[in-house]
């Protein structure tokens, strides 16, 4: 079979090739992926990333949709032609698909039937690929450790990547007021057509005078950031009084997590379990939301150029790939 392999050692080591076809154990399924969407974990996979640096090569990926081709014998609610999505993330043994664990980028996976969705009926594949990673990371940080309620006005630094509109969908249905930022005046008008209430430019303009100048000088109630670097002096400058900066990544580096560990605005955000995806999974259905795509739907073969849109952040949305008809 075809897949997307990536040697964590090396900088820029993706490739196309030919792989084993997995043997599936008694509590396995196997999967053939019909779309496979990219995070920005896979770029870091790809560019000598030392948490995984004992491994020579991975299938990439960690997100995926597709059909069930075989159960395990052991496997029960499941059956072949279950049309499924996959849970990137084993908490309970912390393993990762796309790194530790072999990937989706791939005609076929095998997979623990544990960790394993229902695909919703009304999403497409390609629009089910990407939603069990940012929904799992927004539902965290939206419901159970940020804990955004009706009214609430937030701030997301950095509008247009996956997780983050992903947030907006959350918040706004939440009944929160959203505030956006980017680099890109498209990428805040697009934001706002989705219902956030103001944006602002980080390169032209100063965010957290303008933060509070919107709201009469008395700052936002929380503040959502995923770049670090760049961005954490003005989240926490944009707070209100008891404020909240959720943070979930660090996409620009140079946290100092311990200093704000110890600030009691700040709570750390990640994703959640299995039986919280599933609650997450049941609300996004229930309110008919769909991920935001990028302009493109990536060919197997053209996976370097879905890469380059991510490392160059061109998109607004989550970018897919689709792995086989």
């Amino acid at each position: 079979m075809l897949a997307i392999t990536v040697n964590p050692k090396l900088k820029g080591s993706i490739n196309l090739e030919e792989m084993p076809m997995p043997k599936i154990g008694p509590n396995e399924v196997l999967i053939k992926v019909k779309t496979a969407a990219l995070n920005h974990r896979d770029i870091y996979v790809n560019n000598e990333w030392r948490a995984l640096k004992d491994i020579e090569k991975l299938i990439a990926g960690g997100d995926g949709a597709g059909v069930i081709a075989k159960v395990g014998s052991e496997v029960q609610g499941w059956s072949e032609g279950d049309e499924v999505m996959l849970n990137p993330y084993d908490m309970k043994n912390d393993l990762f698909l796309g790194g530790p664990t072999d990937g989706t980028f791939a005609e076929y996976v095998k997979f623990s039937a544990d960790h394993i969705l229902r695909k919703p009926d009304y999403l497409s594949f390609e629009e089910a690929a990407p939603v069990p990673l940012a929904l799992s990371t927004a539902w965290g940080t939206v419901v159970t450790q940020g804990k955004i309620k009706s009214g609430e006005t937030v701030l997301i630094q950095g509008i247009g990547g996956g997780v983050a509109l992903f947030i907006l969908q959350l918040a706004l249905i939440k009944g929160a007021k959203v505030i956006v930022t980017s680099g890109s005046d498209e990428k805040i008008q697009r934001a706002m057509e989705l219902g956030a209430i103001a944006g602002f430019n980080y390169k032209s303009e100063n965010i957290a005078e303008k933060v509070i100048e919107f709201t009469d000088g008395r700052g936002v109630d929380v503040v959502v950031d995923s770049s670090g670097k760049n961005s954490i002096p003005s989240s926490i400058k944009s707070l209100a009084k008891n404020g909240r900066l959720l943070v979930f990544g660090s996409t620009t580096g140079g946290i100092d997590w311990n200093e704000l560990k110890n600030k009691d605005f700040f709570v750390e955000t990640g994703m959640v379990p299995q039986t919280d995806l599933e609650e997450a999974l049941t609300f996004y259905a229930e309110h008919k939301l769909r991920p935001i795509l990028s302009k493109s739907i990536y060919r197997f073969e053209e996976y370097k150029e879905a890469y380059i849109e991510l490392e160059e952040a061109r998109q607004f949305g989550k970018i897919v790939i689709r792995i086989s008809e």
